[in-house]
């Protein structure tokens, strides 16, 4: 695929909805915590919250309800074209600070970070996993940087087959690099979330079962935790990327993000 030179209509125009949404009232902006679970699996609080916005509960149903219907079609063109159709990982520096995505991330959502020789390359610091509620220690290195990795909110494959195939390079480029859906996370949680959306995969539910789409697997809704926190954040934290892209929803995601919402 010819990518095309970067122009600002992608990036800025969801910044500027997510703007006008916020002035208008629509979206409710908060720093609440991410709760993570006990060793029970139970949510807890958790001592520190990454950035980025979180509705408040009315805001995010008014939201959900609001998003357009869309179906999933995988139509097997996303399969080995990742960096053509959403450009080559972290290569693509969303807010021009001369950093790349992923370095911006772990500087945000890591405590205690330390800088490499290299501008914005972070050496090492201490994440609290938002997922799991374990405390992480991060260190640059081929056999080590893994263990904190890059969760896509909204995942790429899944963006690519709920309306993103449509889009231009330079929008899936955009979301593919926006922090509005980038959070540092436990490596093996972003690899047990995989490509999944809400109505496969919540945190805390089904940890270790990946390609829930294929396996047509679905959350059971009476296996809900009493203490939904988690999910709830979680929900309320990829509400603004749907807005923020157009993005429709299916009615499995739509019920299961309204199931969440319910228990807030």
């Amino acid at each position: 695929m010819t990518r095309r030179a970067r122009t600002a209509r992608g990036p800025l125009a969801a910044a500027s909805l997510v703007l006008a949404l916020i002035m208008a009232g629509f979206l409710f902006v908060t720093d609440a915590p991410a709760p993570s679970p006990s060793p029970s699996g139970e949510p807890t609080a958790a001592p520190a919250a990454p950035a980025g916005p979180v509705l408040d509960s009315a805001a995010a149903v008014a939201a959900v309800e609001a998003l357009p219907d869309v179906a999933y079609r995988d139509d097997g063109s996303y399969a080995g074209h990742r960096d053509d159709l959403f450009g080559e990982s972290w290569s693509f520096d969303f807010d021009g600070n001369d950093c790349d995505a992923r370095n911006d991330i772990l500087s945000r959502d890591l405590m205690g970070v330390t800088l490499r020789s290299a501008r914005c390359v972070v050496g090492s610091g201490m994440l609290d996993d938002p997922y799991s509620g374990e405390r992480i220690g991060f260190e640059y290195g081929a056999d080590t940087s893994a263990a904190v990795q890059i969760d896509h909110l909204l995942p790429l494959k899944a963006v690519y087959a709920t309306g993103g195939q449509a889009w231009s390079f330079e929008k899936r480029r955009a979301l593919a690099n926006d922090p509005v859906n980038l959070l540092a996370v436990k490596g093996s949680e972003n690899g047990s979330k995989s490509d999944s959306l809400p109505s496969e995969w919540l945190p805390g539910l089904y940890p270790d079962v990946s390609d829930r789409h294929d396996a047509g697997q679905r959350i059971v809704w009476d296996d809900l935790p009493s203490d939904t926190a988690l999910q709830c954040w979680y929900v309320k934290k990829l509400v603004p990327v749907f807005v923020a892209y157009e993005l429709g929803v299916t009615p499995e995601d739509r019920a299961a993000m309204s199931a969440v919402l319910r228990t807030c």
